[in-house]
């Protein structure tokens, strides 16, 4: 199956739009997790 260049935009669109939203989460949680060890102990 031949992706058309329309298709690839899209494709790229949505994992641009994915790492957009995934990456300050992942690094929010982190951030937190972090925060909370230190509080903890």
């Amino acid at each position: 199956m031949s992706m058309t260049p329309s298709l690839v935009n899209f494709f790229y669109s949505l994992l641009a739009g994915v790492v957009v939203v995934v990456v300050p989460v992942v690094v929010g949680l982190i951030f937190i997790s972090q925060k909370d060890k230190v509080t903890r102990s």
